[in-house]
């Protein structure tokens, strides 16, 4: 676990409170504890961050995404002492990079809710639908998020693929966009999200 950390980079940690999520670099890392200084947190956010309490955190190896629960053993300003643990798990970017929507839903606030047929696949970074009609390649277009963990981000989306294809019977439109203007806290969640979703495939197929 120790050499995971040093190798690891862009970390991110989650506490009860989601939206106090933020950043932190590692100052230091041995067997029993992780220290580390939280960054882009404001004070009134270190409040969701006490001794005891639980901590999701992840960060980026050359594999891909690394996650793992830890506790809080001790935080002093704005340095937080994490306890090191054994249980970890890494998600290969090809395969946490997109998810189904599951039970979510995409909705453009200047389009009537039927424009979407289907919504494909989501990722941290972009999202692919099936539309009624043809959007316009390099617009941005402001969209609504809804998540099945009852989180909801808005940003906008430009297209950067469009291709007419049949959908039950119709003719629709594949449209591939990127996310634009989405906040870092927002992209964190949906990280999570799809890391989340890539993990309970992966436990219904072992089971």
């Amino acid at each position: 676990m120790k050499e995971l950390i040093k190798s690891a980079k862009d970390f991110k940690i989650i506490p009860n409170n989601f939206k106090s999520s933020g950043a932190f670099d590692v100052i230091n890392v041995d067997d029993e504890k992780i220290e580390a200084k939280l960054i882009l947190i404001d004070d009134k956010e270190l409040s969701d961050y006490t001794a005891g309490s639980s901590v999701e955190v992840f960060g980026v190896n050359s594999l891909g995404l690394v996650y793992f629960e830890t506790k809080i053993l001790d935080i002093k300003d704005k340095i937080i002492t994490l306890a090191t643990v054994s249980d970890y798990s890494i998600i290969q970017r090809r395969e946490y990079s997109r998810v189904g929507l599951n039970q979510g839903s995409v909705i453009f606030k200047d389009f009537a809710p039927d424009l979407i047929k289907n919504v494909e696949d989501i990722s941290a970074g972009g999202i692919k639908l099936i539309t009624t009609s043809a959007l316009e390649l390099d617009k941005h277009y402001d969209i609504e998020i809804n998540l099945s963990n009852n989180m909801k981000i808005e940003c906008a989306m430009q297209p950067i693929r469009i291709k007419e294809t049949e959908y039950q019977g119709h003719k629709c439109f594949i449209t591939s966009g990127k996310f634009v203007n989405l906040e870092n806290m927002d992209r964190i969640v949906l990280v999570q999200y799809a890391f989340k979703i890539k993990m309970e495939e992966q436990n219904k197929e072992n089971d």
